[in-house]
C-alpha cells in the first residue's frame, strides 16, 4: 500500500438496528481527500456483498500511531 488510510464505519443489521458493529477497511491511499474520493464507491462494493447490512456512519481515518513500549 503506498498510503496508510482506513474506512472506518459503523453498520447495523436490516433486521435488527439495534445490532450494530464497528468495522474498517484499508485504503490504497495518501491522504484525507483522497480516502474521501474512494470511500463511497467502497462503502457501496461493501454493502453489494453484505446486503443485510446497513450502513450508519463512516469516516476517514490513518490509524493510531504505535509510539512503542513505556519503560
Amino acid at each position: 500500500m503506498s498510503g496508510v488510510f482506513f474506512l472506518y464505519f459503523t453498520v447495523c443489521l436490516a433486521r435488527a438496528p439495534d445490532t450494530c458493529e464497528a468495522r474498517k477497511l484499508a485504503l490504497d491511499v495518501d491522504d484525507a481527500p483522497a480516502c474521501l474520493h474512494v470511500a463511497q464507491p467502497q462503502l457501496a462494493q461493501w454493502i453489494g456483498s453484505h446486503p443485510e447490512f446497513r450502513i450508519t456512519a463512516w469516516r476517514c481515518g490513518a490509524p493510531p500511531r504505535d509510539r512503542g513500549t513505556r519503560i
